[in-house]
C-alpha cells in the first residue's frame, strides 16, 4: 500500500510540475519580449512600436529555438 501511495505522489508532482513550466514559461517569454523593448527603444528611439514588437518577438523566438 506504501508503495502505490509513492508512486501517486510522483506521478501528481510530474504533473504539477509540468503545469508549472507550461504557466511560467510564457510569463518569461512575455518579460523578455518587455524588455526587448525597452531595450530597442533606448537605442532606437525613433522606432516605431510595431516594428520595435517584431523585431524583439523574432529575436526572442530565435534566442529560445537554440
Amino acid at each position: 500500500m506504501k508503495k502505490y501511495k509513492s508512486i501517486i505522489f510522483i506521478v501528481v508532482a510530474l504533473a504539477l510540475l509540468y503545469l508549472a513550466k507550461d504557466k511560467y514559461s510564457s510569463f518569461n517569454l512575455s518579460k523578455s519580449i518587455q524588455a526587448c523593448l525597452m531595450g530597442q527603444k533606448k537605442l532606437n528611439p525613433d522606432i516605431k512600436p510595431d516594428e520595435a514588437k517584431k523585431i524583439c518577438e523574432d529575436f526572442v523566438k530565435e534566442q529560445i529555438e537554440k
